[in-house]
């Protein structure tokens, strides 16, 4: 057999410059919400493939090296955004507090739940 390595919704959003919405967060491991932190934080992320997902200009691009290098380097596109939607830590949402986690990094916005007459 053959392990052929396709790009994951993330990495297609990242060339594409589009948005990426990741929804319910908060039941993410912890692991998984801190590698979406990395990327916002530091505009950078290592896949398991080998490459790497950088800012625009990042200086390895256009370094001679990176040619050489075992590294690819995967530039995020002009445009690229992620939206992540979290419940608020505690019952009845039972996943990890997202916003103690990541709430330094991203622009949060709380939404109260509808009432009920605007539900039916």
């Amino acid at each position: 057999g053959k392990v052929v390595w396709e790009d994951s919704p993330l990495v297609r959003a990242v060339k594409a410059g589009r948005c990426l919405v990741v929804d319910e967060a908060d039941k993410a491991p912890l692991e998984v919400v801190c590698v979406l932190k990395a990327l916002v934080e530091d505009g950078e992320l290592a896949l398991l493939d080998g490459r790497t997902i950088v800012r625009p200009g990042d200086m390895r691009l256009q370094s001679a090296a990176a040619a050489l290098a075992d590294t690819e380097f995967i530039e995020m596109a002009e445009g690229f955004r992620m939206i992540v939607l979290a419940n608020r830590p505690g019952f009845p949402f039972l996943g990890n507090d997202f916003f103690r986690v990541c709430g330094d990094v991203f622009s949060c916005h709380t939404i109260d739940n509808p009432d009920i007459e605007s539900e039916v």
